[in-house]
């Protein structure tokens, strides 16, 4: 009896073996939402899905059978406010937190491709920024005395009191479209998807406070010239303007959080060749802006830019403590200078931030952690309100 019952497991575990080896895990290859209204989910192999909304916060989830993590964070469209992956029994949920309700159409996965998409339905319309707008008017109830002697009142709307101008921000993420930017050595990381991230949780942050107006050059994956970045900026008369980038190193060990300001002449090599690669982007999407920056630069020298200068070297004195208070590391000479084309507004301060270095990996994996970027965000959102205060005093 012993003997057959052994054989009876023998040949349970050798029928099992292979189908545990045809059911491995399926790994999420890529998340993309391209334009505003289609998701596209990449997969290794075929599995089942169910693609559903949720309200009350709104939510649009996708749950994959027998999924791995996606391992890098991917970019967001503008309503879309956060993402989260959370494992289940068999399967994986992806969890797109939403700012308004939607619905979803044609859902399917397409063999072709190996990937789930779903057309997302009923958007509405953002303009290219995230802003708020301050009420004009307020209202005050007035007490008034009748000919009889009884009194009645009255609603009356009134100018509100001027107060002072509130700050404008604008927040670059670097790259974008058929720039990719630096590419991680490791999960692949894309500078273009790292930097929008970082860009829209920082903007959220600073709208939270309710002290500032606050817009982004970009809220999805597209190409802009780096002129008209710096265009955008001053049509929004901005007071602060910050670029957000990911650095790149031949030596893999160099890692750390580093800002730059203005300067004809770089601080240094480095910064010097950093300038040039992040310069070049336009004529490596077909702009040549090389004949323009000559008149550019020009104003450099131009007394009206001194201001800006030194107001961007006192925000970026400012950022640097914080993020080291906040024991987030550095690079060694934090603060740089280099003649970087987006910094060249001559009214208003300027910086252009390097989040960190791709090319390391403990860094790499470190950028796409989401407690990570908010401990960023958040260091700097306290230099911006200690930057306004100083400058209000």
């Amino acid at each position: 009896m012993r003997i057959t019952v052994a054989k009876i497991f023998l040949l349970v575990a050798i029928f099992l073996a292979p189908s545990t080896a045809i059911s491995g895990a399926v790994s999420i290859k890529k998340i993309q939402f391209t334009g505003k209204n289609l998701l596209t989910i990449s997969l290794s192999a075929k599995t089942n899905f169910k693609a559903f909304t949720l309200n009350d916060p709104p939510r649009l989830v996708v749950d994959i059978a027998n999924a791995t993590q996606l391992e890098q964070q991917p970019a967001l469209p503008f309503f879309v406010k956060n993402f989260r992956q959370n494992p289940q029994h068999n399967s994986l949920r992806l969890v797109f937190d939403l700012t308004q309700k939607i619905s979803l159409k044609n859902t399917h996965f397409d063999a072709k491709s190996t990937a789930i998409t779903t057309e997302i339905i009923g958007i509405k319309e953002d303009v290219d920024f995230i802003t708020q707008k301050a009420e004009e008017f307020e209202f005050e109830t007035q007490k008034i005395a009748n000919p009889d002697g009884s009194a009645k009142y009255v609603v009356k709307k009134i100018p509100k009191v001027v107060k002072q101008k509130t700050p404008v921000i604008v927040i670059d993420a670097g790259h974008g479209g058929k720039d990719p930017g630096t590419i991680g050595n490791f999960v692949r990381t894309k500078e273009k998807n790292l930097t929008l991230s970082y860009a829209k949780e920082l903007g959220k942050q600073l709208l939270n406070t309710g002290r500032y107006k606050v817009y982004l050059t970009r809220d999805d994956d597209f190409f802009i010239p780096l002129h008209q970045r710096v265009k955008k900026a001053r049509k929004k008369n901005a007071d602060l303007f910050i670029s957000l980038h990911a650095n790149a190193s031949d030596d893999r060990s160099t890692s750390g959080f580093s800002i730059y300001t203005l300067s004809e002449k770089s601080s240094d090599k480095q910064a010097e060749s950093l300038a040039q690669r992040e310069n070049r982007a336009d004529i490596i999407n077909g702009m040549n802006f090389a004949d323009t920056s000559k008149d550019i630069m020009k104003t450099l020298i131009d007394l009206s830019q001194r201001e800006s200068k030194n107001s961007s070297a006192r925000f970026a004195a400012i950022a640097i403590r914080r993020i080291r208070n906040s024991e987030i590391e550095i690079l060694q000479n934090t603060h740089r200078f280099a003649g970087f084309a987006v910094l060249t507004a001559p009214d208003m301060a300027s910086v252009l931030i390097e989040l960190g270095y791709l090319s390391n990996k403990g860094e790499e994996k470190l950028l796409n952690s989401i407690g990570y970027k908010r401990k960023v965000a958040t260091s700097l959102v306290a230099a911006i309100n200690e930057y306004f205060t100083k400058n209000r005093e």
